[in-house]
């Protein structure tokens, strides 16, 4: 058996044709295969690696995220004197997006509650995982009367998929520009079968998909605790007004769970930007984080936030990784960068141990 390798210049350029092929050509009759690029990306991020081996994807981590992705889009959207839930397929509403609705419903918008009511979460996850094996996942790739089996072959059956070799690798280096393309096509979609409801309002995206200061005031006073009321970037004391933000900056990854967030003065988090901050921050990000795992976790609870430092912590895995690769610069201080060492790779695997 050959040794997985990264795929060639010319191999992921064909990789990024292909996936544009699936967006310009591909038949859409409700938003599902959207969900389901988007939801492969992210687990690329969360489960594979740069090697360029085959990466097995279960159809429940699939609906897990299909779950996450659509939770924000079932809230009402109010226009004017209007308040309806959008439109996601051509006929009636899709299967999906009415499951989801009626949890967010009945749970008031809260994923977490839901999450910890294991009873109804595994329901609606068994459901959205039954959908998804009967109707994206074995169309996707379908392009008229041509298959285009670059991602994984259509097994038409079963509760797995092998992606194939690169495609891992594809997805974890252009993961910025492929969430882009694909959540631009998406919000096409749901614009096209909305119209009247929407006009030309501007600001759907966001809607869809979340804005980078979206809900963060609850983090402040927690943040302002863990930290003794300093900065986390200066270590300074933060005497007037701070911005929570996100550590992995929210242009990379969308990544609004709890162990991400620091309390940070506004000139030090507006200087910092989309950046990745430099190794002396890693460091005390991931110390206070693998330190305070339990203390965090319990306080996550009581303010109903999502967390999971794991998947966290593999989420700034993969964005130094592309860092390193690529030979980017990171944060220092204000109007202060350098290059990205290898001590990253230090740092993250010290995270990855017991807490003592």
């Amino acid at each position: 058996m050959n040794e997985p390798r990264p795929p060639t210049a010319e191999e992921q350029l064909e990789f990024l044709q292909q996936l544009q092929r699936l967006l310009d050509e591909g038949s859409f009759v409700a938003s599902y295969k959207f969900a389901l690029l988007h939801a492969i990306a992210d687990l690329c991020v969360l489960k594979g690696d740069d090697s360029g081996a085959e990466l097995e994807l279960l159809t429940s981590e699939i609906a897990e995220r299909f779950i996450r992705l659509y939770w924000r889009q079932t809230a009402p959207f109010v226009a004017g004197d209007e308040k309806q839930i959008l439109k996601q397929n051509t006929g009636r509403q899709a299967a999906v997006v009415r499951d989801v609705a009626d949890h967010h419903n009945r749970y008031h918008g809260s994923l977490a509650d839901l999450e910890r009511s294991r009873s109804d979460w595994n329901a609606l996850l068994r459901g959205v995982e039954q959908t998804i094996r009967r109707m994206p996942l074995w169309k996707l790739q379908t392009v008229g009367s041509e298959r285009l089996e670059f991602l994984y072959q259509n097994l038409d059956a079963g509760g797995v998929v092998r992606l194939e070799p690169g495609v891992a690798y594809c997805f974890r280096a252009f993961y910025p520009m492929v969430t882009d393309i694909i959540e631009g096509a998406w919000s096409h979609f749901v614009q096209r079968h909305n119209r009247k409801l929407l006009g030309q309002i501007i600001d759907l995206r966001a809607f869809l998909f979340g804005a980078q200061r979206s809900s963060l005031a609850a983090f402040h006073p927690l943040l302002r605790e863990v930290q003794k009321g300093r900065c986390f970037y200066c270590e300074r004391d933060i005497k007037s007004r701070a911005d929570v933000d996100h550590f992995i900056p929210w242009r990379l990854y969308s990544l609004d769970l709890g162990h991400n967030f620091v309390l940070a003065h506004q000139g030090c988090n507006s200087s910092k930007s989309d950046l990745l901050a430099a190794e002396e921050h890693l460091e005390r990000w991931t110390l206070r984080n693998h330190a305070c795992r339990d203390a965090l976790g319990d306080s996550f609870d009581q303010l109903d936030i999502l967390h999971d430092w794991p998947a966290t912590r593999q989420v700034a895995r993969w964005a130094y990784g592309q860092a390193y690769q690529a030979g980017r610069q990171v944060w220092v201080t204000k109007q202060h960068l350098r290059p990205l060492s290898d001590d990253w790779r230090r740092i993250l695997a010290n995270a990855s141990r017991p807490a003592a």
